[in-house]
């Protein structure tokens, strides 16, 4: 396969930064049944969105609520689809519009986008797009950009369950109630899942692997309104684990990666190493919550604010990592950020041209 980003080389040879992460943690709200928490976007003023969970009694997932908070942990607020049984959020943009999962009782799902502005919801879902051909049974809303774009993925077989969703998998992108089917070549792999896209039409996203194991795998593609979406690198961990999965990523090109490595120290039977990447460029950041068993990021903003999940001895929680450069690296981080985005905004105008913004 080609090489996503083809950073396995620069990758193995960067140095990370010397400036960190500050993290703050982000819980529901505490009581005996709450089983965790996760973190999965944020945006560019630094507002996050999320979910946590809950025990429903009866031995299955638990109760999904979703939220949204700010990312030094204040304002947080609970939210759910009225009608539905749980609320998941997944996605947040500039307008504080946030995608998700609503569940019925009997756990079918509907992906939906909330409004920033006045808390209503529309659905996201292939079976409203009678051009797109397929019936949907489950629908899952991720990613969405500023412009009206959202990722997601459905699936067609009765077969799948809570816990088999993953395997069957379609991934789609939505704008303007047209649905765009994205899937992996079969002989590469299935389950495919669009994770994210940002303004300029780059979207990621994971598939899994044909193996005993199933494996996932990232992916990078690119979609035009009008000329539709092509996927155009496969990629295979270049940090040499079995399975990784890669998160949002922004205008800049600064993208989450999470890499996943069999391992009897940790509890849960795997370690994981989380990172930023700078696609662009090369170069990593690391990621790793202070005294957590592993950490997983989801989302990221301009400024490189990250969100995600650990798990450390008292349970599973949401986190916030701010960027935190040390004063002499402020002038270089401006100077990286202001030469990409000159060279980004050349290199993509063709595909930023064809957004419009959802009526």
């Amino acid at each position: 396969m080609k090489m996503l980003f083809a950073l396995a080389v620069a990758l193995a040879v960067a140095s990370p930064a010397t400036a960190g992460y500050h993290y703050t943690t982000v819980d529901g709200p505490s009581s005996a049944s709450l089983l965790g928490t996760v973190v999965t976007s944020i945006n560019d003023a630094g507002l996050a969105a999320g979910y946590y969970v809950n025990d429903d009694g009866v031995g299955g997932p638990g109760n999904y609520t979703a939220f949204t908070v700010n990312k030094d942990g204040s304002g947080f607020n609970s939210f759910s689809r009225p009608g539905y049984a749980q609320t998941g959020a997944a996605g947040i943009d500039n307008a504080g519009d946030v995608t998700g999962v609503s569940v019925t009782s009997l756990g079918h799902g509907t992906g939906f986008v909330r409004s920033g502005a006045d808390g209503s919801y529309a659905d996201i879902d292939p079976n409203l797009d009678p051009t797109f051909g397929v019936t949907s049974l489950y629908s899952e809303a991720i990613g969405l950009n500023n412009l009206g774009a959202v990722t997601g993925y459905y699936t067609t077989d009765p077969a799948a369950t809570v816990g088999t969703l993953a395997q069957y998998a379609h991934g789609f992108i939505e704008f303007g109630g047209v649905y765009t089917a994205v899937d992996v070549d079969p002989l590469d792999g299935y389950g495919t899942q669009v994770t994210s896209i940002n303004d300029l039409g780059l979207f990621t996203g994971t598939y899994l692997d044909n193996s005993a194991d199933h494996f996932s795998h990232p992916f990078l593609g690119v979609f035009a309104p009008g000329a539709g979406a092509a996927i155009i690198a496969l990629d295979t961990d270049p940090f040499g684990a079995p399975s990784s999965s890669i998160g949002n990523i922004t205008d800049n090109f600064y993208s989450t990666y999470n890499s996943l490595y069999p391992c009897a120290c940790s509890p849960t039977g795997f370690a994981s190493a989380a990172y930023v990447l700078d696609v662009a460029f090369g170069g990593y950041e690391p990621i790793a919550v202070p005294g957590a068993f592993f950490t997983n990021v989801f989302g990221i903003n301009q400024s490189t604010d990250v969100t995600g999940y650990y798990l450390d001895p008292t349970g599973l929680h949401g986190f916030v990592a701010s960027w935190v450069p040390e004063p002499a690296s402020w002038l270089m981080m401006i100077a990286g950020f202001g030469l990409t985005g000159v060279m980004l905004r050349r290199r993509e105008r063709g595909f930023a041209q064809g957004f419009v913004a959802r009526g």
